[in-house]
């Protein structure tokens, strides 16, 4: 699993293509439609609606994560 800003569009695909869940964070719909075209090809991905210059929205993200992608036992 990766976190990714919407602006780093390439790099989420690239990504998800190499088998990694991806979560898009941003405001506007780039981050959706990102999101929709990895869904496409096969991958995952989700999309956070989010600021990371906002303490809220981080601690948001952060808690998404971890209900989405629980932390396993190694």
């Amino acid at each position: 699993m990766i976190v990714v800003t919407a602006a780093a569009a390439a790099t989420a695909r690239m990504l998800a293509e190499e088998g990694a869940a991806v979560v898009l964070v941003g405001t506007g719909p780039d981050a959706g439609e990102t999101a929709a075209e990895i869904k496409e090809a096969g991958g995952r991905a989700v999309v956070f609606a989010g600021d990371l210059d906002v303490s809220d929205d981080r601690a948001a993200l952060a808690e998404m994560v971890e209900e989405l992608f629980p932390a396993r036992d190694a």
